[in-house]
């Protein structure tokens, strides 16, 4: 429990002397403001001074004096205070609105999502609240969320929210797509004035979603645009219509573009119609891409290359058969190795040559070694082996028509009386020959660039910010529940993802503003803490975790007080501005 000693300050705004008089014909004299509630405004009293012939019995010129020290400002009530304690975690009582998304919009402004959005309301006749809905959906998203129906139907549960009606909501969603691309380039602009971003060198991954449906989309030849909710490779494994998304992302973990694919397009075939999107909508004259070895193939070297980009990939080594056989000579040479202190890690590289569809290529091969991956590594084959040695023959032969469990085990046609190989049986062994040779390469790792003059640590370097981008996807996973999708149309999935891509940024600037000092998931908690009620005469009370405390100390924002006006309340967080990275 955190207990914050604060005050409940009265800020003059638009103050002024008011008499008024009771049933008695005494007047009383004080001091009030006024305040807007809406439309409407409305007036608090800050101070009561007391029955005006009292006042006036000691200095007949009070009120005459008064007046002027209010007009000069002389009488300054922000001074004069009523000091409370307060804790921002005790009991509360509903009813109770969110205000944390205020700090959110803030984010949302200084990134100026919403300009190709008035750009088109300029040119169109539609009524439809676009910016509010989106920044709707966008903060829900981050805080709460859920469908949009549910959405729409808890909007009274937040602070300030804009009055959205559901039909307006999915019909904003087609505008969202035909506008996905303008928002995304302006966006990139914005964070690259504001924080600082390069898109020469962008990291690139896929991952897909499940649709609650049974149904795949028919495909309408020549439209690309159909038939996107197909059963493919769930990476959840799913048996449902999934949808590919692929995501590209700049060093500091930000997102940069998406594109969404039919869920039965393999990972390997998402690559080449990503990078000449982002390329084609940024303007990109040469980039880098940094991708796992689910994007290395022959196909994609080649056509990287002739595009005159390049690429930085892990490379598959393992196996007696369709491996590169210079990089497995190159790893069991002991030559050349450079260990660190501990011993724990080590790496070397070297430059070579090969012929790609017909093509001469050059490209840098750094091995690394790391202690705790060989570990894992040989624990996990001797479970493996464990296993294997205790199954029966007949569970050796299911086992080794499944993909990953034959590895290790040889299968042969034994006959029992002569000990033949014949037709008749099947004779299991454990492949010792193959254990060997795996253990070789335990605790090895291959990276492959056409970068040639890439050093060995910035190689490393590169490859290790890829997992931020697995970080991406999980948050909007878990954090952001942006899945199963119920939307079905092309445009409306589209924009669903679109929904799901401005809220990561959204979430990755905030991060990035505290310096990374909170995970997603912390800062959810805390913006969800974050509530407030009317109290009366235009004041609110206000509440907080301790890690939203926190969060705004780290903002340098200036937020402890309980009781606050409501004008106030409303310009909650107007002072963050996005820093520049250092």
């Amino acid at each position: 429990m955190v207990v914050v000693y604060g005050c409940l300050c009265y800020n003059i705004i638009m103050a002024f002397v008011k008499v008024m008089k009771n049933r008695e014909g005494k007047q009383y004299v004080s001091i009030v403001e006024g305040y807007r509630d809406g439309d409407k405004v409305k007036h608090r009293t800050l101070k009561s001074l007391g029955k005006l012939e009292l006042l006036e019995a000691d200095n007949p010129k009070f009120l005459e004096e008064l007046k002027q020290e209010v007009k000069d400002g002389k009488y300054n009530l922000s001074a004069e205070s009523m000091t409370v304690n307060f804790d921002l975690n005790k009991a509360i009582n509903n009813p109770l609105k969110n205000y944390g998304w205020k700090l959110l919009e803030c984010i949302y402004d200084d990134l100026d999502i919403s300009k190709p959005i008035k750009e088109f309301k300029k040119n169109s006749k539609s009524r439809i609240k676009l910016d509010e809905i989106l920044k709707l959906l966008i903060f829900q998203r981050i805080i709460n969320p859920e469908s949009k129906m549910k959405t729409v139907e808890n909007q009274d549960l937040i602070f300030d929210a804009p009055d959205a009606v559901l039909h307006d909501v999915y019909r904003s969603l087609d505008v969202f797509d035909e506008l996905s691309e303008k928002i995304q380039f302006n966006v990139h602009q914005s964070i690259t004035d504001s924080i600082g971003r390069s898109a020469a060198l962008v990291f690139y991954d896929v991952t897909n979603y499940y649709f609650e449906t049974d149904l795949d989309d028919e495909m309408v030849e020549g439209d690309e645009t159909t038939g996107l909710r197909r059963r493919g490779p769930s990476k959840e494994h799913r048996p449902k219509p999934i949808v590919q998304m692929g995501l590209f992302m700049d060093s500091n973990g930000i997102p940069i573009a998406y594109k969404i694919f039919p869920g039965n397009c393999v990972d390997v075939k998402t690559y080449l119609p990503a990078i000449e999107q982002i390329k084609e909508q940024f303007g990109i004259e040469r980039i880098v891409v940094v991708a796992d070895k689910a994007m290395n193939s022959k196909g994609n070297i080649s056509a990287t290359l002739k595009d005159g980009n390049g690429y930085l990939f892990s490379q598959k080594f393992r196996g007696k058969q369709g491996s590169p056989k210079d990089i497995q000579n190159f790893i069991l040479n002991d030559d050349d190795w450079q260990m660190n202190e501990t011993e724990t890690f080590a790496m070397k590289s070297f430059i070579r040559t090969r012929i790609v569809e017909g093509k001469e290529i050059t490209e840098k091969v750094l091995a690394t070694w790391n202690q705790k991956y060989d570990f894992r590594e040989k624990v996990r084959r001797e479970k493996s082996v464990e296993y294997a040695e205790k199954l029966t023959a007949s569970e050796r032969f299911r086992m080794t028509m499944k993909k990953g469990g034959k590895r290790y085990l040889n299968v042969e046609q034994l006959d029992p009386k002569t000990g033949e190989i014949t037709e008749a049986d099947f004779h299991i062994t454990i492949n010792e020959e193959q254990i060997e040779y795996d253990a070789k390469f335990d605790g090895i790792n291959v990276l492959i660039t056409c970068e040639t003059e890439m050093t060995n640590q910035t190689m490393l370097s590169n490859y290790h910010s890829l997992a931020k981008i697995e970080d991406c996807f999980r948050v909007l996973k878990s954090e952001f529940d942006a899945r199963p999708v119920f939307v079905w149309t092309p445009k409306r999935i589209n924009a669903h993802f679109l929904v799901c891509f401005l809220s990561l940024i959204v979430m990755r600037v905030l991060e990035h503003e505290i310096g990374y000092k909170y995970s997603p998931a912390l800062i959810k908690e805390a913006l969800e803490s974050a509530q407030c009620k009317e109290l009366d005469k235009g004041y609110w009370e206000v509440f907080g975790s301790e890690n939203f405390l926190e969060i705004n100390k780290l903002l340098k924002l200036d937020w402890v007080k309980q009781y606050v006006p409501l004008e106030k309340l409303r310009k909650y967080g107007n002072s963050l501005r996005i820093q520049q990275k250092i």
